[in-house]
């Protein structure tokens, strides 16, 4: 199919736009065929259906889209495009999503992005250049393509004409999952999915602690490298087979100040303490705990001596 041709199809599909308003692995979709048919028009293309592409045209999952793909063949000359993000919102009209920019040319290219989209989003094709968007011409099967005029801006909305032609539009993306919905693809951009605040590596909480005994109750400070909510509790061997608890609660602990958790000792601790002359001792396990996002909780152990605090023997 000539060139003329396919200008010629690009023009009758915007021919009805003229006087209208514009308004966890990675997914691939779109189309990976080998664009080589410029338009030489300053329209937006979009592969709605095709009998040959084997990929999905529309993002058959939502997630981050973190990575556009254009494919062309050997010989063509680097130019600028304007890769678009598409969502039908009403009767042949699109919303640019987002947009990815930057230079092509001959083979295999791609551009990173990081463009939230949802399921049946599709992928469009702008050039402010010469050249106009790029086709795929194909000698048999067809497709339907939608066309619009100019590029259009994020947010937008445009109105857009469609047809069928024996062509395909040479862009396609990988989407990644969002587990915590923070806009950053779970693979490539965010090193900590299980939690929207940080997509650097999810930190670890380090916790200091100090404990100091009374004879009713312990006082104990704690402070960590990192903002958690922190467990404290406290267990006693009586003798016997029989042991007393204690408990702390859990408060908010803070890097730079310590918090201070005091755990009151139970009626039977203290009986037995009673029944102990100072020269011996029990020994209090002090456990303070906090959640780490992706990893096993933090424990900090320390161990206290508690006098007996009866007559001496």
């Amino acid at each position: 199919m000539k060139l003329r041709h396919i200008t010629a199809v690009a023009s009758a599909l915007a021919i009805s736009l003229l006087g209208a308003a514009s308004a966890s692995a990675a997914t691939e979709f779109g189309d990976t065929c080998a664009g080589n048919t410029p338009t030489g028009a300053p329209i937006t293309v979009f592969e709605i259906s095709s009998t040959n592409n084997p990929l999905p045209t529309g993002a058959p999952i939502s997630g981050v889209l973190t990575k556009m793909k254009v494919n062309l063949t050997g010989g063509a000359p680097t130019f600028p495009v304007s890769l678009k993000v598409l969502r039908e919102v009403g009767p042949n009209t699109v919303q640019i999503i987002g947009e990815a920019n930057g230079n092509i040319g001959a083979g295999a290219s791609s551009i990173d992005a990081r463009i939230p989209i949802q399921a049946g989003d599709r992928l469009g094709f702008f050039s402010p250049s010469t050249f106009g968007a790029i086709f795929c011409e194909e000698e048999t099967g067809g497709s339907i393509i939608g066309v619009y005029e100019g590029g259009g801006t994020v947010g937008g909305t445009s109105t857009f004409g469609s047809g069928p032609a024996p062509i395909r539009v040479p862009v396609s993306a990988l989407i990644e999952p969002d587990a915590d919905n923070d806009g950053f693809g779970d693979e490539t951009q965010d090193a900590c999915p299980q939690s929207a605040t940080t997509q650097v590596a999810c930190p670890v909480v380090t916790l200091s602690s100090s404990v100091s005994a009374s004879k009713k109750f312990v006082t104990v400070l704690i402070t960590g490298t990192t903002a958690a909510n922190v467990t404290v509790n406290g267990k006693v061997p009586l003798g016997k087979g029989k042991k007393a608890k204690l408990k702390g609660g859990t408060k908010g602990v803070v890097p730079g100040a310590f918090t201070k958790f005091k755990l009151k000792f139970p009626a039977k601790l203290i009986k037995r303490l009673k029944e102990l002359p100072p020269s011996k001792k029990l020994t209090l396990k002090v456990t303070s705990t906090a959640p780490n996002v992706a990893a096993a909780p933090t424990k900090k152990i320390i161990k206290v001596k508690l006098k007996g605090q009866g007559p001496q023997s």
